[in-house]
């Protein structure tokens, strides 16, 4: 029997983020939360095998996690908020891109919402403000109209 001995794995070199990677997260997310408005936190941490995690977390008092980036050796991967993998990729900018698509593009969803609140709110007002008035116009039609069609 053959024994194939591996060479150890340096703890140093892939434990924990580096100082330019966590640098990268932490300023693309502090922009996009500043454009944006809303607020958000971030935390590190570990996967079972001590490979580094950066989770952007949502606001106060829930703190939900709404994405997760580990590297694991060399390979970024971005999940979402339910462990659902986004992406995996070699390069930390493109995992970064597709972060700040994930978490801070428009929604349809928000989109579509909004428009049917604006359409509801629309026609609240119209049946509140408009029907009355129309309703008074056409009483006034009926009660002059003789007297018009006299005068003409």
């Amino acid at each position: 029997m053959t024994v194939v001995l591996f060479p150890p794995r340096a703890q140093s070199a892939h434990r924990g983020w580096r100082p330019d990677e966590l640098q990268q997260l932490i300023a693309l997310f502090a922009a996009q939360a500043r454009r944006s408005g809303t607020t958000i936190f971030w935390e590190i941490g570990t996967t079972e095998s001590g490979d580094p995690q950066f989770y952007l977390l949502g606001p106060a008092p829930d703190y939900e996690c709404l994405l997760c980036c580990s590297r694991l050796d060399a390979l970024y991967v971005l999940e979402d908020g339910a462990g659902g993998v986004l992406t995996e990729d070699r390069s930390l900018r493109q995992i970064l891109r597709e972060a700040a698509r994930a978490v801070f593009a428009p929604r349809r969803g928000a989109v579509a919402a909004r428009l049917l609140v604006l359409l509801a709110t629309l026609r609240i007002t119209i049946e509140q403000k408009l029907e009355p008035f129309l309703a008074e116009s056409s009483e006034w039609i009926g009660r002059f109209a003789p007297q018009l069609a006299a005068l003409a």
